[in-house]
């Protein structure tokens, strides 16, 4: 049991609206990625500090949409420039600017080349900008769990199957490690469930 699942508690919509920075202020991943792949890269490579830099019109785009709206952030801080804002966040004085000149540029024409974002998401931030601090914003649960056999005995730290003992799902090693999507678990529960009842019976 030495992975988790790492989830960045922000709403999906507002994600693909903006760009995510780090304590430089500089992007790290593309923000329509699988969120929990935002949320490990921020917990193990960012300190687990990140910023969302998003603009007042996607701001109210992400609010209007049909999102359950139960993640929904609003800004920590609002500046009407960029570099009132990098100074009210505390980030190294130009870092911001310079990655924010460099996206807008890209996002004009609709290309991406740092980290490859979509081109639908792809849209110049404008004024007013806010930042939505998600520092310690990730959480999750434990990945892997018991060893077991194809037919779900559970196995000695020797190797040896334990007699009479059968694990499936999330507390064993199952599908998932180093990297979870969503519903991965239902494999994990229902493909072992079935082996270790039907090992279970004949054994």
């Amino acid at each position: 049991m030495d992975a988790t699942e790492v989830a960045l508690f922000i709403d999906p919509q507002q994600l693909v609206r903006g760009i995510l920075v780090n304590e430089r202020g500089q992007r790290y991943v593309a923000e329509d990625t699988y969120p929990d792949r935002a949320g490990q890269l921020t917990l193990y490579h960012q300190n687990n500090t990140a910023y969302l830099i998003i603009d007042e019109t996607a701001q109210q785009e992400a609010m209007a949409s049909l999102s359950p709206q139960l993640m929904m952030r609003p800004p920590t801080w609002v500046c009407e420039t960029v570099a009132e804002l990098e100074d009210e966040i505390g980030l190294p004085t130009g870092f911001l600017q310079s990655t924010i000149a460099d996206y807008n540029h890209g996002a004009a024409q609709r290309h991406d080349p740092l980290l490859h974002k979509k081109k639908r998401w792809l849209r110049p931030i404008g004024s007013p900008v806010g930042a939505i601090d998600l520092r310690e914003s990730t959480g999750g649960f434990t990945l892997g769990g018991l060893h077991t056999t194809l037919d779900a005995e559970v196995l000695h730290v020797s190797g040896v199957p334990i007699p009479g003992l059968f694990a499936a799902g999330r507390c064993t090693a199952g599908l998932a490690a180093w990297g979870y999507a969503s519903g991965v678990s239902l494999g994990d529960g229902s493909f072992y469930g079935r082996r270790a009842g039907r090992a279970a019976t004949s054994a």
